[in-house]
């Protein structure tokens, strides 16, 4: 399978992701979607771009004001499935004082060789173990990215939402009977989709991280997954863990954000 189908799917996944709970403005070059119960989480008040605009960056933020402006929310984000037409706008979106983000996405076939920690037990969320973990560490990780309680708040009921409805399988990690780590993962076909991976500040550097990793792609084996996909900060530090587990990079996704207030 070439880099561009695996690219694809994570795309496909993602675009699947942030229509789910929200309502959906179809436009001429892909969408908007607003969930104005959550006006504090970004990836539930964006637009999505899959064409190049034939108004540019100038409709796209036309439609942007026009979806959120009487409605108090004050981010504009938008997201490209083809990083190539972000390139392409970046001068006007950077023009109008938007900050250029850019996550790597990263393809695995089969089970990474690496060493896990023996003392990780790894359970699943509602059926070897209650979401209050889940929650716990989700909320400690969203604090320690610098997030007020009531945006970390939002941000969770989204991604509890969506999982529900996605089929979305939730797990954590504890280090000597204390929650620790989490991730979650959603089979599709033969591709499985991570995210939500984290460790506690505290059992860091203990090898609890890529023990999470290597069990998500165990999951994904076991559900009839041929490739694990994730998106990781493309100028952070855990890409450089996901490649020593071998991950391979297949693409980007590429956006851009502005904060209005």
């Amino acid at each position: 399978m070439d880099v561009a189908q695996l690219h694809g799917a994570l795309i496909d996944n993602v675009r699947t992701w942030v229509q789910t709970g929200s309502e959906v403005l179809k436009k001429p070059y892909g969408f908007i979607v607003r969930d104005l119960r959550h006006p504090l989480v970004y990836d539930s008040n964006l637009a999505w771009v899959d064409v190049a605009p034939p108004g540019g960056a100038e409709l796209i933020l036309d439609d942007l004001d026009a979806a959120f402006l009487e409605d108090g929310i004050d981010h504009r984000l938008v997201l490209f499935a083809d990083a190539d037409i972000a390139y392409a706008e970046q001068e006007a979106f950077v023009a109008a004082r938007f900050r250029p983000q850019a996550d790597l996405v990263m393809a695995k076939l089969g089970l990474p060789s690496c060493i896990v920690n023996p003392d990780v037990d790894v359970k699943e969320v509602g059926r070897d173990t209650p979401e209050g973990d889940f929650h716990l560490v989700q909320m400690a990780l969203q604090a320690e990215s610098g997030h007020t309680p009531e945006v970390s708040r939002q941000v969770y009921e989204v991604g509890r939402i969506r999982r529900e409805a996605l089929g979305e399988r939730a797990f954590v990690g504890y280090l000597n009977g204390e929650p620790a780590a989490t991730y979650t993962i959603s089979p599709r076909g033969i591709f499985a989709d991570v995210s939500n991976v984290g460790t506690l500040p505290r059992f860091r550097m203990r090898g609890i991280g890529r023990t999470m990793i290597f069990h998500a792609c165990t999951t994904a084996a076991s559900a009839g997954c041929e490739y694990v996909l994730l998106t990781a900060d493309l100028f952070d530090t855990p890409q450089a863990m996901y490649k020593t587990l071998g991950f391979e990079p297949v693409g980007e996704l590429r956006g851009f954000l502005r904060k209005t207030t």
